[in-house]
């Protein structure tokens, strides 16, 4: 409803009300967290999933102490994303 809100407020302009939703300066591009793992460290990762499931803290602490909390978190989510783990289901 936010989305109508915003369209009705600037006169069904739908070019100004786009603009109101996007902060200024453009918008904000995420960084893709699987950019900053390598293969050897996927690898890794999807062992330590298997062994211990979505305990993240086991899998930092006896796989990848090198990687942040936040960021074993992150990749977890992107990876259900991919035809790999598509494939495992």
């Amino acid at each position: 409803f936010h989305a109508m809100d915003t369209l009705q407020r600037n006169g069904y302009d739908l070019a100004k009300a786009m603009a109101t939703l996007v902060p200024q300066g453009g918008p904000v591009l995420c960084r893709d967290e699987m950019e900053e793992w390598s293969a050897s460290e996927a690898m890794l990762f999807e062992e330590a999933l298997e062994k211990y499931g979505k305990d993240f803290n086991d899998i930092r602490q006896d796989f990848l102490p090198w990687k942040s909390l936040a960021s074993i978190v992150q990749f977890y989510y992107m990876w259900k994303t991919t035809d790999r783990y598509i494939q495992q289901v």
